[in-house]
């Protein structure tokens, strides 16, 4: 759905272009925005002094934490993962697949035969 006026569209006026201009006008241009932003961040930086340079090397240890870090231990971290998820199915295919005590009761051969007579 288009709400944008076409040329043939009644509601196409001739102010478009320049309320288009004022708006463009009402924007900051960017250098005086990133001079605030500059400004700005070196006022909290003075505040702040240390802490800036600790969060900073915290937030970037903490990154390389959660991606893994070096490619060894990556590699590690998936090969263990894959080993354990591994051995977690193997583990549960082993014990679904238990025998039963009751069955095994039951097949034993001198209850076999008393079934055979008739006895059980």
């Amino acid at each position: 759905m288009n709400n944008h006026p076409g040329p043939d569209d009644p509601r196409a006026d001739a102010d478009d272009p320049a309320l288009r201009l004022q708006l463009r006008a009402l924007k900051p241009p960017a250098a005086e925005s990133d001079a605030l932003a500059d400004q700005v961040l070196a006022q909290w930086r003075e505040l702040h002094g240390e802490s800036v340079e600790a969060a900073t090397r915290l937030g970037r240890s903490g990154a390389a934490t959660l991606t893994g870090g070096h490619p060894a231990r990556r590699r590690r971290w998936i090969g263990i993962t894959t080993g354990l998820l591994i051995g977690a199915v193997l583990a549960a295919v082993v014990w679904v697949q238990r025998p039963d005590p009751a069955l095994d009761e039951l097949l034993q051969a001198d209850v076999l035969s008393q079934m055979a007579i008739g006895e059980l």
